[in-house]
């Protein structure tokens, strides 16, 4: 049986290019997409978005966020100065971090994140498959501990 260390992506690291230096970057924790959401309420527009690419959403309409994320990303959440970095890169590098970061904060995809997310809140999302579960009386492994014939006494 699996441990929830075994499956636990910790480890899971990818690597951005930039100028030929190597930025090592993980994904981002619930509570720090919380955190950075709180910030942002922008940001909340792009679980109900039109599909599409969502780092370009997420650039065009919460440019403001991407620092954070990418400081976030590269271990350093709600730490000023490596927010305004990321702010300051150049949109393609911005890209690069925001790809690599998303890729590994949702390895299925942010729509299958919002899916889940919605039927853990909202229960059974629409179109879900129900699940029937017929009730049948086992029959009991103990013989009675009396007749049935016998009267039952109070006590």
């Amino acid at each position: 049986m699996a441990d929830l260390l075994d499956i636990a992506p910790s480890t899971a690291v990818d690597v951005v290019k930039i100028d030929g230096l190597r930025v090592t970057v993980r994904g981002v924790s619930v509570d720090t997409i919380a955190a950075i959401v709180a910030r942002f309420p922008a940001l909340k527009s792009l679980a109900n978005g039109d599909g599409g690419d969502i780092v370009s959403r997420l650039i065009a309409g919460c440019g403001a966020a991407v620092g954070p994320i990418i400081a976030a990303g590269c271990g350093h959440a709600g730490e000023e100065e490596y927010e305004t970095r990321g702010a300051a890169l150049l949109p393609e590098q911005q890209i690069k971090f925001l790809r690599a970061i998303f890729g590994l904060t949702f390895p299925n995809g942010i729509g299958s994140f919002v899916e889940e997310l919605s039927g853990l809140i909202g229960g059974a999302s629409e179109g879900a498959a129900k699940i029937k579960v017929r009730l049948k009386k086992s029959p009991s492994a103990s013989p009675p501990s009396s007749d049935v014939g016998s009267r039952p006494t109070m006590q």
